[in-house]
């Protein structure tokens, strides 16, 4: 025995590399299904630097437009039109990602105004991952690039400007 509860599969920790399948895509996340039948989820915020970024810029330039036009923040948010989830992941989507924080089970719902409208939505709020490729690519060293290695690359061409 090695220490390990039987039955129990290896725990997830910050840090961990997974690879995860795409079950959901939401509006501001998308719901994985992780070895060992666990859930997981990636905000919107954790896709990529440049993406988060233009989210960033596009809520900076809606917030000051708003106070100069008044109430006619419908148009500008049009003005700036950024790619949906939907437009951009499939489910059954492979993807490469790294544990950023696990959270207990019955810990407040802290996640946005949206209540999780199944289990494997309220599941997958415990375990967060990140497909930033800064995060995800971290520790790959030259003798790691042979013929056949995948990299994640970033969303720039979603997100260029």
């Amino acid at each position: 025995m090695d220490g390990k509860p039987e039955g129990s599969s290896q725990r997830v920790v910050v840090g961990m590399k997974i690879l995860c399948q795409i079950v959901s895509v939401e509006p501001l996340s998308l719901v994985v299904s992780l070895p060992n039948q666990l859930f997981g989820h990636i905000p919107i915020t954790q896709i990529s630097s440049e993406f988060t970024t233009l989210l960033e810029k596009i809520e900076e330039g809606v917030d000051e437009e708003d106070e100069e036009s008044g109430s006619e923040g419908d148009t500008s948010k049009q003005q700036h039109k950024i790619p949906d989830l939907v437009d951009i992941f499939r489910p059954g989507k492979y993807l490469r990602a790294v544990v950023t924080d696990v959270h207990a089970p019955g810990i407040t719902d802290n996640f946005g105004v949206s209540r999780p409208k199944d289990g494997s939505q309220r599941v997958s709020r415990r375990v967060e991952l990140s497909i930033e490729p800064h995060r995800v690519n971290g520790g790959v060293v030259v003798n790691d690039l042979t013929p056949g290695f995948v990299s994640l690359a970033t969303w720039y061409a979603f997100v260029s400007t």
